[in-house]
């Protein structure tokens, strides 16, 4: 008998996509300066998680809008302590984005940031690769 852990990773697929620095040329067209973060979609859901490596240990949510679909609510979640509440989360909009199908990226404004982030449109051709890379070790006297 299967465990509830192996049908779930047999079955649910995730995609990951590159979060970005940018800049715009004189065509508008965008080349990326510095990757800042990572954003994965679970396949049949239709919300983003993004991680941005300056915030390690908060995550945001890109959830389109109702009507829509190339625009997004950037949000983040908290956790509802009271028990007897329906509602699990608390959710707070933080931002917002919007498609740019010509540069195929998502333009991420946050609320509090002079700077666009951007994510790719297209995932990573490998995103559900088990194997990591060998950690590099450095040497302490460095």
């Amino acid at each position: 008998m299967e465990s509830i852990k192996d049908v779930l990773s047999t079955t649910a697929q995730f995609y990951r996509f590159q979060v970005f620095l940018a800049v715009a040329n004189e065509e508008g067209k965008l080349k990326k300066t510095k990757t800042v973060g990572m954003a994965y979609l679970k396949s049949g859901q239709g919300i983003y998680t993004v991680r941005l490596w300056t915030f390690l240990g908060e995550r945001f949510f890109l959830v389109a809008k109702r009507g829509e679909p190339e625009k997004f609510f950037v949000m983040t979640r908290e956790d509802n302590r009271n028990p007897g509440s329906k509602n699990k989360y608390f959710w707070n909009i933080v931002g917002n984005a919007a498609a740019d199908t010509a540069n195929g990226v998502v333009a991420i404004d946050f609320d509090l940031f002079d700077k666009k982030v951007y994510m790719n449109l297209f995932p990573e051709k490998f995103p559900q690769s088990a194997t990591l890379p060998e950690a590099v070790a450095f040497d302490p006297a460095a």
